[in-house]
């Protein structure tokens, strides 16, 4: 399962300026806290070697994780007053370097699960209307774009647009792009069945 956020492209983690968002096993297991981009040849390695017996800090970091909870949140008005802002902030975003560095981790990935028999699920998550009605259409395009030539190229791939599904409302997110426990318990069950249907 591949997910992408409409804005993944122009994204690189390892470059955030927010240090919660920063991916710590890439800087562990790659010792790098630029981008985790590596050849194809190494991914198998960690993947089949090495990976697994990383040692993450993990006492250091308990303090920065968020215990499950079972309670539904959902927007609050100041999240909807707020979601046009949160919205624009990638409208004039381009990084052309990062988003062509980011084609090429994809079309690794999908070389990788080829060559392993695994068939990729590529996905985008369910939004709020108001996310969808705003986001740069652009932007949405260009992903799009991305994701039909990488389905030619690797036919074993599929596309499940999270966008068009039906069922989904503002009591299924806890802001405007992000589902709560409601609306990820229905999304999972949306995948389990596209999952059991492709295997049928």
């Amino acid at each position: 399962m591949i997910c992408l956020a409409p804005y993944s492209l122009h994204y690189d983690e390892s470059k955030t300026i927010s240090q919660n968002c920063r991916i710590l096993q890439y800087v562990i297991a790659l010792n790098d806290v630029h981008n985790f981009w590596l050849p194809i040849e190494k991914y198998k390695s960690l993947l089949r070697d090495d990976y697994l017996n990383f040692k993450l800090p993990l006492e250091n970091e308990m303090n920065s994780v968020t215990p499950l909870s079972t309670e539904v949140h959902h927007i609050s008005l100041a999240g909807r007053l707020a979601a046009r802002e949160r919205i624009d902030v990638w409208k004039d975003k381009y990084f052309p370097e990062t988003l062509k560095e980011n084609v090429k981790i994809l079309d690794d990935y999908l070389t990788l699960c080829e060559e392993n028999n695994v068939r990729p699920i590529i996905f985008t998550a369910p939004m709020t209307y108001g996310y969808m009605k705003y986001f740069s259409k652009k932007k949405l395009d260009e992903l799009h774009c991305v994701i039909a030539d990488a389905l030619r190229k690797h036919s074993v791939a599929i596309f499940l647009d999270g966008w068009k599904l039906q069922g989904f409302s503002d009591d299924d997110f806890f802001d405007v792009d992000h589902m709560n426990i409601q609306g990820a318990a229905k999304f999972s069950m949306i995948l389990n069945d596209f999952i059991e249907k492709l295997e049928n």
